[in-house]
């Protein structure tokens, strides 16, 4: 008797023991994060520190990860290579991502120079910079993201940064991605649009608690979903953009959502996001995701470039690094910068990041800088127009790729893009 009551004892303690495990996981670490500003005002609902990380001493180079892209780098970020030779490793230095904590050795590959990499990496290329000449800034035009937790103290966009909220946000402390789309935006020295307004909403495409505890979901239509994926907290983020629009000024307000991830329609609540983004459109505002395609006929991709090659001359570009194998499935697409980019880090506000294998995610935030320097020239501009002169006044260049010719039909060209624009003003 005494032993089952010890036995029922135990497992009570033992499903209790577990329970709080769960429990404390989630508050930790799962948990959802939502901030809100008082009385949903523009403003800072919550400031983010930077990411504490020590520089680690490395006795070789290391090798490419090649377990997430057709494209491995080694990653080199806060790594000390000062011990190193690295004269005959030209190769393995054109496939890397480094920063600004990176420690560099005097041997260095004869024509690479890091810290030039990373200058010619701020500059978005294809002479936008000549357009910030003129004055063409974004200036007052505002622009949305909605993206991971955001490190709001970079100095390339702390002065931009007008409103930032967590809707559903999967982490407390701040996350590269959030750093680099809003720093490619409106960057005050990296950005395409670098005197845009941004407002910025941290959030997921999943529900945490569904996924942490296997517990079935039910989407908008009543159906029943177990992977924890959905759409809501986008749709939620692109609503709660529309609802800033309505106490903004006119010249003010949001007229692009950048969004760097795609969406599959038969994934959960797509009808609500697209519902959302059909809203934001009829009011003048593009929104730009990594399925451009399924919204206003014709997708995205990203060019390629060589680290020590210049940004502004058309030349220097080809097919992005990881789309070289299947170029032909991008063969009708709207193609922007994406390899060799430099992005605000999260180590500190004077931190950076230098990529030589971009992704999507890059070419959303430049689309959308330029959508806000479209209106900035022409405010009765619409995305449909907009969409339609960046394919007009695209060029076609034939580029190497795999040892054999390959046409980029559709090369943006900002400066024509923009004064087309503005003429029909």
């Amino acid at each position: 008797m005494i032993k089952k009551i010890r036995k029922v004892i135990l497992i009570i303690l033992s499903s209790f023991i577990v329970l709080a495990s769960l429990i404390l996981a989630y508050i930790i670490w799962i948990q959802p994060i939502d901030s809100r500003t008082a009385d949903h005002s523009i403003g800072i609902a919550r400031k983010t520190e930077a990411e504490s990380k020590e520089t680690i001493k490395v006795k070789k180079m290391p090798k490419p990860n090649s377990n997430y892209s057709s494209s491995p780098q080694s990653n080199l970020r806060s790594k000390d290579l000062s011990q190193l030779n690295l004269t005959s490793e030209f190769n393995a230095i054109k496939r890397v991502v480094y920063d600004t904590s990176t420690k560099w050795p005097q041997r260095l590959p004869k024509g690479f120079d890091p810290d030039k990499s990373m200058e010619l990496g701020k500059n978005p290329g294809l002479h936008v910079q000549e357009l910030h000449k003129k004055g063409i800034t974004g200036k007052g035009v505002s622009v949305g993201i909605i993206d991971q937790t955001l490190y709001t103290e970079h100095s390339e966009y702390k002065k931009r940064l007008k409103h930032y909220e967590e809707i559903h946000a999967l982490s407390k402390v701040p996350e590269m991605h959030g750093a680099g789309v809003a720093s490619l935006a409106v960057g005050e020295n990296i950005g395409v649009a670098p005197e845009s307004n941004l407002y910025f909403i941290a959030s997921s495409f999943a529900d945490n608690l569904l996924i942490m505890l296997k517990m079935k979901g039910h989407d908008s239509k009543g159906n029943t979903y177990t992977n924890g994926i959905t759409y809501k907290y986008y749709a939620q983020s692109i609503e709660r953009f529309l609802e800033i629009n309505k106490t903004l000024p006119e010249k003010e307000k949001i007229r692009a959502i950048s969004i760097s991830r795609g969406f599959n329609k038969k994934d959960n609540d797509y009808d609500l996001f697209k519902k959302a983004l059909d809203k934001a459109n009829d009011q003048g505002i593009l929104v730009v995701t990594a399925t451009l395609e399924q919204d206003y006929g014709i997708g995205i991709a990203g060019l390629g470039k060589e680290m020590m090659s210049d940004p502004d001359d058309r030349a220097s570009y080809s097919v992005g690094s990881w789309l070289k194998e299947n170029a032909e499935d991008y063969q009708n697409c709207l193609f922007l910068p994406m390899d060799c980019r430099t992005y605000a880090g999260i180590t500190g506000e004077k931190s950076y990041v230098n990529d030589t294998s971009g992704g999507l995610s890059w070419v959303v935030p430049y689309l959308a800088g330029l959508y806000a320097l479209a209106y900035q020239v022409n405010t009765s501009i619409t995305p449909e127009t907009f969409i339609e002169k960046a394919i007009e006044t695209s060029d076609s260049q034939v580029v190497e790729n795999e040892g054999k010719p390959f046409t980029i039909k559709y090369l943006i060209n900002p400066i024509r893009l923009i004064e087309e624009i503005q003429s029909d003003t």
